[in-house]
């Protein structure tokens, strides 16, 4: 069986971007990382991966092996060609450097088809369209690729023709291939991905007085010190009041308004009489944010962090569904299996744990 560590990565980076401002695309940002970093941490376990380039790109990284293009102005294929003349494995995993939405599991998805029994391994989406630059090509198809470029034929698509593929088909799979497979060619594509992204959230559990709130408000600090913007979200199992609400909104709400909003330079609120609905739909007010913090929610299925405190209690009792670490001024906790307990006033290293979780699962 061939294994992850079996495989080599090729990055295609080499196009002119013409229609991105002729700009590197592997050095735009999306939620605080470059693509290219971040491809780096979703293939950071397989063998080796190779950035090709062309010529006049000036990319430097200890994280890469840079591999120049040998034939200029024909295209992917030269890269495609190049990147697995170089590597000295017979499988690389190749992909353009534009997929901002690949994921770890589908990733290791499409590694899982491969066999010795064929020269590639090509992703075709739920619309039956060939992806010929993301998939997995082996060694076997270096001499095709060489007589196409030799006969100055340099479509990828029309190399596949050639080839023995194994078609990963994604019409049955629960992958959303669009957004997965989505390459970012021109502005307006890379604007998009900041009016749809997804937001990750978590959840801090854990019993009433366990320091919920104390260990929120620190984390607060540390992701706006990093450059992201956060948000929270508290359930309250009872009919909350607002201290300081205006005296006019009150009335309004008093007097049988269903909804109700008040601004100022600075702010809004928006208050409306509803029957609780699931978080999704409350979601959805933080669209544009990179995190959202939700404190309580431990008997739920979402990623959460269970707070422990000696004082109040010492044993875990949230949900152990989506439960990453604990953190606590315990050393030891009855019932934390493996999970890991971090100290409770140690917030670098949790804060630290939440963000390799989300670069983890491709979320960041």
């Amino acid at each position: 069986m061939i294994k992850i560590k079996d495989i080599n990565v090729l990055i295609l980076a080499g196009g002119k971007g013409s229609r991105m401002n002729y700009c590197n695309k592997a050095l735009l940002k999306y939620n605080n990382i470059t693509f290219l970093d971040r491809l780096k941490t979703l293939f950071s376990d397989f063998s080796k991966i190779y950035l090709s380039l062309n010529s006049n790109q000036n990319i430097i990284s200890e994280d890469f092996i840079r591999v120049d293009d040998d034939f200029q102005e024909i295209g992917p294929i030269s890269g495609l060609y190049k990147g697995i003349s170089e590597s000295d494995l017979d499988y690389i995993f190749t992909l353009p450097c534009d997929v901002p939405n690949l994921t770890k599991d589908f990733i290791e998805y499409i590694s899982s088809f491969v066999s010795p029994y064929h020269d590639a391994f090509i992703v075709k989406d739920k619309d039956g369209f060939i992806h010929p630059l993301l998939g997995i090509y082996t060694k076997k198809a270096l001499p095709i690729i060489k007589d196409a470029i030799e006969n100055k034929d340099f479509k990828v698509l029309n190399l596949i023709e050639k080839l023995d593929v194994k078609f990963i088909d994604l019409k049955y799979t629960i992958f959303d291939d669009k957004e997965i497979l989505k390459n970012i060619n021109t502005p307006e594509d890379f604007n998009s991905l900041f009016k749809n992204k997804n937001t990750n959230f978590f959840a801090i559990s854990g019993v009433k007085n366990s320091g919920k709130t104390t260990l929120i408000t620190k984390l607060l600090k540390k992701f706006v010190e990093k450059g992201f913007k956060v948000g929270t979200i508290k359930h309250d199992g009872h009919d909350f009041q607002m201290d300081n609400l205006d005296s006019d909104t009150d009335k309004h709400v008093k007097s049988g308004a269903s909804g109700t909003l008040i601004f100022s330079k600075s702010k809004y609120m928006f208050l409306e009489n509803s029957p609780e609905k699931s978080l999704n739909f409350y979601l959805q007010y933080f669209k544009d944010y990179d995190f959202i913090i939700l404190e309580g929610f431990k008997n739920s299925d979402f990623p959460k962090i269970e707070v422990i405190r000696k004082d109040v209690s010492t044993v875990s009792q949230s949900n152990k569904n989506n439960l990453k670490f604990l953190v606590s001024d315990l050393k030891s906790i009855e019932n934390s299996g493996d999970l890991d307990i971090v100290d409770i006033n140690d917030t670098e290293t949790i804060f630290d744990k939440i963000i390799n979780i989300s670069k983890k699962d491709g979320l960041i």
